[in-house]
C-alpha cells in the first residue's frame, strides 16, 4: 500500500510564467542573440559552464573586463528585457488563477509569487499581482534567483515562515530543485514545457495538471497537504 503523507501549509509561493500565466518566450532565440552579443565583446565562450540564460550572461560578464562586462550586461538584459515584456503583451494568466488565490487566502494560506522574470513583464500579464499575494519577488528583488536557494529563502523570510510548512508550485525542474534546496514541498504543474517525469525526477511530490488543482489536495480545516 502506498502511504500518503501529510504536510502542514502556511505558504505557497508560486513561479510565474508556465505555472500562473501562459509561457511564451522563445528561450533559443534569446540564448543565440546573447551569444551574437558576446562575439561583439570578443569573449570567449568555449568554456561556460552555466546553463540558464541569466547566469549565462552574469558569467561573460566575468570574461570581460569591468567596463567591458559592464556594457555587455547592461545591452543583454535590455535584450531580455524587451523579449520578456513584448512575450507578456501576448500572455494572460490560466482560467482561475486570481479565484485559486483568493480560496487559498481564505483558508489563511500566506501567498507569494517568486519569478525569474522581469517585473515589468509579470506585471505587465498580471498588474493585480500585489494585491493578490502577500510577496511578490521578481528578478530585481533579490541578488540571486532561483535555483539559487536566496530567491525561495527570501520569500519565507519576509512572510515569517519555516520552509518545511511552505510549498512551491512551478512548471520547471528549476522550481522543484529550488524548493528542495530551502527544504519546502516542492509540486510541479504541466502547464508550461516539462514533462511529468522530467519534474518527479527532479524531486516533485505531485504533479498536477494545473495550478488550480492544488486546492483538491488541501484539508480546508487543518490547512495539510495529501499527498499519496
Amino acid at each position: 500500500m502506498t502511504k500518503k503523507l501529510n504536510y502542514e501549509v502556511g505558504g505557497i509561493i508560486f513561479d510565474f510564467d508556465g505555472t500562473l500565466s501562459e509561457l511564451n518566450i522563445d528561450f533559443p532565440e534569446l540564448y543565440r542573440e546573447i551569444y551574437e552579443l558576446s562575439k561583439k565583446f570578443n569573449a570567449d565562450t568555449t568554456k561556460l559552464t552555466q546553463v540558464y540564460l541569466i547566469e549565462v550572461i552574469e558569467e561573460i560578464r566575468g570574461l570581460l573586463s569591468d567596463s567591458l562586462g559592464k556594457d555587455f550586461f547592461d545591452a543583454a538584459n535590455r535584450i531580455v528585457e524587451e523579449a520578456e515584456v513584448l512575450s507578456a503583451k501576448r500572455a494572460s494568466l490560466f482560467n482561475g488563477t486570481r479565484d485559486l488565490l483568493r480560496s487559498l487566502r481564505e483558508m489563511g494560506i500566506k501567498l507569494g509569487v517568486v519569478t525569474r522574470n522581469c517585473e515589468e513583464a509579470a506585471v505587465t500579464v498580471y498588474p493585480e499581482v500585489r494585491e493578490d499575494v502577500d510577496i511578490f519577488l521578481p528578478r530585481e528583488a533579490v541578488n540571486r534567483i532561483k535555483p539559487h536557494p536566496e530567491h525561495l529563502q527570501t520569500a519565507a523570510d519576509i512572510l515569517s515562515l519555516r520552509p518545511k510548512n511552505m510549498v512551491m508550485v512551478g512548471d520547471h525542474p528549476i522550481d522543484i530543485i529550488s524548493a528542495m534546496e530551502v527544504k519546502m514541498i516542492p509540486v510541479g504543474v504541466l502547464t508550461g514545457r516539462s514533462k511529468k517525469d522530467e519534474l518527479i525526477s527532479s524531486g516533485a511530490k505531485l504533479v498536477l495538471e494545473r495550478a488550480t488543482e492544488i486546492t483538491k489536495y488541501i484539508d480546508t480545516d487543518t490547512k495539510t497537504l495529501m499527498v499519496t
